[in-house]
């Protein structure tokens, strides 16, 4: 699984050799993972350069299970109304470990947006959502020295500042980030959703360009989210 990973999260095809030095595996046994996988239908081998890619057929896995998420299935309408009425980017996420795992999205029709797709990862110190959902974690500390190192965006805030932030989060019951280094220029908006476990590990956020988000509409879609996050909660219970 190791190996099938790093293939996707690859930018471009990778050699045998690379991938072998990346994991620190043996050429023979990468030889033989690849082979594998490739039988099996997951991997493919590029005939004109020997190199090894990931087919859609993961895509297809990832689709399945996404789509069958209970999460998806109960905020999939209350992420479209907070689409329309905040006319902005709306995301569905949910915090895996340190990270922030993107669930569902709903693009801005606007020229000017901000774009991540489903299944992408956020360090989630570095991301509204995933301060929404920290804040409600019982010991945030250490997920947050983990994001924090995970990314060089993170390397030069100190966690101390963020718990300080988390406290201003639980208190006003919303994630405000005006200036993120992950994302220079977007400001996001997000709410904590309460889930079956009894943790927030998921929430609703809009995000979209800095100069859209001031002012009226700025407090407009900071209203959206907290009302619609609630109303998901009132509604469905956990998810």
């Amino acid at each position: 699984m190791a190996v099938l990973a790093h293939l996707a999260r690859a930018e471009a095809p990778l050699r045998l050799s690379q991938v072998a030095q990346d994991l620190d595996l043996q050429k023979s046994n990468t030889h033989r993972l690849l082979s594998t996988l490739s039988e099996l239908g997951y991997v493919r081998k590029e005939p004109e350069t020997g190199r090894y890619a990931p087919t859609l057929k993961i895509w297809e896995l990832g689709a399945c299970v996404i789509s069958a998420h209970p999460a998806k299935r109960a905020a999939a309408p209350y992420l479209q109304e907070l689409h329309r009425i905040t006319g902005e980017t709306t995301t569905l996420s949910l915090l895996d470990g340190h990270q922030v795992l993107v669930l569902d999205k709903i693009v801005a029709p606007r020229t000017l947006r901000f774009t991540s797709r489903p299944g992408s990862r956020v360090p989630a110190a570095l991301n509204a959502s995933g301060l929404a959902m920290l804040a409600q974690e019982t010991t945030p500390e250490p997920l947050i020295r983990m994001a924090l190192a995970e990314s060089p965006h993170g390397r030069d805030l100190a966690a101390e500042d963020i718990l300080a932030e988390l406290e201003v989060v639980r208190g006003r019951g919303y994630a405000l980030m005006l200036k993120s280094k992950y994302t220079p220029g977007v400001v996001g908006v997000a709410a904590s959703l309460p889930t079956r476990d009894g943790h927030a590990r998921a929430a609703l956020s809009a995000s979209g360009p800095a100069e859209r988000f001031t002012g009226a509409h700025l407090d407009e879609i900071i209203e959206a989210v907290r009302v619609i996050a609630a109303r998901v909660a009132n509604a469905t219970g956990p998810i």
